[in-house]
């Protein structure tokens, strides 16, 4: 009997997942970033061209990803009334946090970047500084996630994956307008896609043995941090322009992670 408990557990992506899984996890989310500086670097007016796309898309997976994955976890762990309220703590937190101290960088391929208020010479590095918060707090969401089960560690590596290739565009655009030159913020983007890898491996083996309590709030937070970027970052830029095509896009994201919810029950 307990064999026949521990593989329903394993099929259903609830055991925590092993050093191995943590390792490749992490090397895929410095993927994502560095994907969008290349094809901004090789393929600049179709990275401009179809940027707002990539964001629809992006801000479909992160709002239902939240919904249906890190939040319905978080309330199997804690509670629904506790869950909810973390993740309104989660998604008021990152609001304070972009509203006062990082500044917000349109990726859309329209040069929104010129009319920050903190001018071109000051943008490139608080846009860094800011961007590496962000990662770290990407990474603590995947190695939490990993500790929760595979499938939600999977759930959220690809939020963090999708939303790091616009981020990447939106990155080195503003180095770029900032005066940086292309090898050094190539480079500047490439250590900034480290970050989060790091910071899955350490919250990995921090957070592996934690409570089920202290893992149910992380993961209530994850998903508010994901709301917040879904709804008020990515999607006005995805539907800056209201092309149906960007509409498309953002209900592709979402039956995505619906499709992955429906496969996992």
């Amino acid at each position: 009997m307990q064999s026949l408990s521990s593989a329903a557990v394993l099929v259903s992506g609830q055991s925590p997942s092993g050093p191995w899984a943590a390792l490749a996890f992490a090397a895929i989310t410095g993927l994502g970033m560095f994907a969008g500086v290349w094809a901004f670097r090789r393929f600049e007016p179709w990275a401009h061209l179809h940027t707002g796309e990539l964001i629809a898309f992006a801000a479909g997976l992160l709002i239902a990803g939240a919904l249906l994955h890190l939040m319905d976890r978080s309330m199997e762990l804690i509670g629904s009334g506790s869950a909810l309220a973390w993740t309104l703590m989660g998604f008021l937190a990152l609001y304070v946090v972009e509203a006062h101290f990082i500044p917000h960088v349109h990726a859309r391929g329209e040069h929104q970047i010129e009319d920050q208020a903190h001018g071109g010479a000051h943008l490139g590095p608080l846009v860094v500084a800011g961007l590496a918060v962000h990662s770290v707090a990407d990474g603590v969401t995947v190695g939490a996630g990993l500790s929760a089960g595979a499938l939600i560690g999977s759930v959220a590596l690809s939020l963090v994956v999708v939303h790091k290739v616009p981020v990447g565009i939106a990155a080195i655009s503003a180095l770029y307008h900032s005066g940086v030159t292309g090898r050094t913020a190539v480079w500047i983007c490439a250590a900034l896609s480290m970050v989060t890898p790091v910071a899955v491996l350490v919250s990995y083996f921090v957070f592996r043995d934690v409570t089920n309590q202290v893992l149910g709030i992380l993961l209530a937070l994850a998903s508010g941090s994901f709301l917040y970027v879904g709804a008020a970052d990515l999607l006005p830029e995805g539907q800056a322009k209201g092309k149906p095509v960007n509409t498309v896009m953002f209900f592709f994201g979402i039956l995505g992670m619906v499709g992955l919810k429906l496969w996992a029950q």
